[in-house]
């Protein structure tokens, strides 16, 4: 449907260009704004791609008028969402001169995550940013801003066939935390994963990691049970009760994000077990933080979201403006534990 209305553009476009120029030769051209991202602009970035295309009003740099990017987030009813939006909040704040940011919630559903793209597209947005709800129903989403010629910025969660990518690898999170443990115990224990939502990209990246790290460094550690939090504190809580309920012998348990190891060291707690079972997390968050310095958990992997945000939202200007940044940004992952969580203070405060 999208690209039906980019081709009918392009007639407009050319009728429009044939009366503008025999304009031009009778009376003279001036050289004021073209008035915003109408089918001619969207005609020129389905011409000659993101890096080049820049369309009309403020693409092109010269308009004055701020740019405009649409950030498209699976879900605002997350730790670490809220914490990109902030900071993504505070850059538009600062660069109120060259950049506007929409915000979209996608509610964890693919579907309104592609509607919400086609209609920033229609809407004349600029750039998109976008954290997937789901990478491995991307394809809508890429086809949708290749024909409009809108630079595709993966989020944190990479897809095929973005334009570029920013975030952080979470092998390496996952690699870490097992590494860690693995310290901690002495290479020996019986260890459970409290993972995401089955089959998300950092679901699935960051498990694997821990799963082949013990294998190929700690052949006497064993995972031996696990499920799906959802990324949610009180379904990682359900889910941690029921297995300390049932017996299983468990040394530690690492939670693929902190809002789930919140809710694991709660079960943990209540189970009077906090002294004999290592609890970790993923994402630095402010809980997270707070509970490693509190002795609560032993340990998170801290991704930075100002980093993140900046680069994303840099990412999306240089696009814009005609240049091209590099395909992959990555954010390292930081191990944040007992040792050195003083050094993250400044991100504890909700």
């Amino acid at each position: 449907m999208l690209k039906g209305r980019i081709v009918s553009g392009k007639i407009v476009s050319i009728l429009l260009a044939v009366t503008m120029m025999a304009g031009c030769i009778l009376t003279g051209c001036g050289s004021g704004e073209s008035g915003g991202l109408g089918a001619g602009g969207k005609e020129a970035e389905a011409a000659n791609g993101p890096a080049a295309g820049k369309g009309e009003g403020s693409q092109d740099g010269t308009s004055g008028k701020p740019a405009e990017v649409s950030v498209i987030i699976e879900t605002f009813d997350n730790t670490f969402a809220s914490f990109v939006m902030n900071a993504m909040k505070k850059y538009e704040e600062e660069h109120k001169d060259k950049i506007h940011i929409t915000y979209l919630d996608s509610k964890q559903d693919a579907n309104t995550q592609i509607s919400q793209v086609e209609n920033q597209i229609l809407n004349g947005t600029q750039a998109i940013i976008c954290l997937a709800v789901d990478a491995k129903q991307s394809e809508p989403i890429v086809r949708a801003c290749k024909e409009a010629g809108v630079p595709l910025i993966a989020f944190n969660r990479i897809f095929e066939n973005c334009d570029s990518f920013v975030g952080a690898d979470g092998a390496v999170a996952g690699s870490l935390l097992a590494r860690f443990t693995g310290e901690k115990t002495g290479g020996k224990g019986n260890v459970a994963i409290v993972n995401g939502i089955m089959g998300q990209e950092n679901q699935f990246i960051r498990r694997d990691a821990i799963v082949e790290t013990l294998g190929e460094m700690y052949p006497d550690m064993q995972v031996v049970i696990e499920g799906a939090g959802d990324w949610k504190r009180d379904k990682a809580l359900q889910l941690v009760e029921t297995w300390l309920q049932s017996g299983t012998d468990i040394d530690a348990i690492l939670c693929l994000n902190d809002d789930m190891a919140m809710g694991t060291q709660l079960a943990v707690e209540q189970a009077g077990r906090s002294s004999d079972i290592i609890v970790c997390g993923v994402n630095g968050d402010p809980d997270g933080i707070n509970a490693v310095r509190d002795g609560k958990i032993a340990a998170t992997v801290f991704q930075n979201p100002d980093r993140q945000a900046e680069e994303a939202l840099e990412a999306a200007l240089q696009y814009i403006h005609g240049e091209k940044p590099e395909s992959k940004i990555m954010i390292p992952f930081e191990l944040v534990t007992a040792d050195n969580v003083d050094d993250y203070v400044q991100y504890s405060q909700k």
